[in-house]
């Protein structure tokens, strides 16, 4: 009943009379590829079909006064071919919010701002080779990071564009998606944009209710910058994590666990080079050593090709590999990224390879 009521209304705003729907758009991107699997964890003929972030959604804006305008956006992430996700499902930056000369503010579900900082210069992002597979961050004995995350109960606020300058600030009420406001997040970013250069750098912190024997809080600062000059591109960027695990040192040793808090550093480059409608491109991403444990890092690197069929569409092929350390296993092509498939995380094999050859097609509406 849900998916046919969306359906439903996504339907009746297309069939709407040009008038009633002046300042409303529907807009959407199919993301679909086909994905060949190998290394450690995956058997040689390992294949699957992925969707990889395809969305569909509605946005628009109404202006209220001389200087404020209500806006407000739904979308929600759709398959093509390989989740079995329906409409609603999986909703994405959904909210309501008003604009001016002042700038934005937005409630709703959205990106988190220091996201916002991978997103604009990762050269893979929701293929195989997407560098989230790295910076989302892996504990060792504890779980699993959650940076580059989306979240309900977020309100934020965007500065105009001065100079090319512009700054966001989001504070998140409740992380764990409740009501009991056991944890919270804060996360800005601040970016500079002139000519071909770019640079844009952010910083988040997540908290929580103090458990005993842990950390409270988790910090994670980045910066990433670009440069291009006719057909090249190139971009580097570099994150730090703090209380990677969120684990004191007590904690860990009544687990059994040999680390604990703990900090970490990630970093890549990549360079891309565009010539009629073709584009080749590569970046390398690594993840350091968690503190005080040897051999915990993972590297990636990724190569691709695209053209352009059109404004609107394009193909492209890609390969990307991982490689972890001999202490660690469970970083892996595609894993938590906007790719919609990933490599197997292996809860073994310590030190294990995986790689991903792909072919996809990329059309926004």
């Amino acid at each position: 009943m849900k998916k046919n009521i969306i359906a439903l209304a996504v339907a009746a705003a297309v069939a709407a009379p040009a008038s009633a729907i002046a300042d409303t758009t529907l807009y959407g991107k199919i993301h679909a590829s086909y994905d060949f699997w190998g290394g450690d964890v995956a058997e040689n003929a390992d294949y699957s079909l992925a969707s990889n972030s395809s969305r569909i959604g509605i946005k628009g804006k109404e202006a209220v006064s001389d200087n404020l305008s209500l806006i407000y956006q739904w979308e929600t992430q759709v398959d093509w071919g390989g989740s079995g996700e329906g409409i609603g499902e999986n909703p994405r930056n959904t909210f309501v919010g008003f604009n001016g000369n002042w700038g934005t503010a937005i409630f709703g579900r959205h990106d988190t701002p220091f996201k916002d900082v991978r997103g604009k210069y990762d050269l893979f992002g929701d293929t195989i080779g997407d560098a989230r597979s790295i910076l989302r961050g892996r504990s060792v004995g504890g779980s699993d990071n959650n940076w580059d995350q989306r979240y309900n109960n977020t309100v934020a606020y965007i500065t105009p564009d001065v100079g090319g300058f512009q700054a966001t600030v989001a504070y998140v009420s409740d992380t764990e998606a409740d009501i009991n406001n056991n944890s919270d997040a804060i996360s800005a970013n601040a970016s500079y944009e002139m000519g071909g250069f770019g640079i844009i750098a952010g910083y988040e912190q997540h908290n929580r209710s103090a458990v005993a024997g842990e950390e409270d809080s988790q910090n994670a600062y980045r910066v990433a910058a670009q440069y291009k000059m006719g057909g090249f591109k190139v971009m580097g960027l570099y994150q730090g994590v703090e209380n990677v695990n969120y684990m004191t040192e007590s904690q860990a040793n009544a687990q059994g666990a040999n680390v604990y808090g703990g900090e970490m550093d990630m970093w890549g480059a990549g360079a891309a080079y565009s010539f009629g409608k073709s584009t080749v491109k590569a970046h390398y991403f690594t993840a350091s050593e968690v503190d005080s444990v040897a051999d915990s890092g993972a590297n990636l690197w990724a190569i691709g090709y695209d053209y352009k069929l059109s404004k609107q569409t394009k193909v492209y092929v890609a390969y990307a590999a991982m490689s972890n350390e001999s202490a660690i296993r469970s970083y892996a092509v595609g894993y938590k990224t906007g790719h919609g498939e990933s490599a197997a995380v292996d809860t073994a094999d310590l030190g294990n390879d995986n790689n991903a050859f792909s072919v996809g097609v990329v059309h926004k509406f």
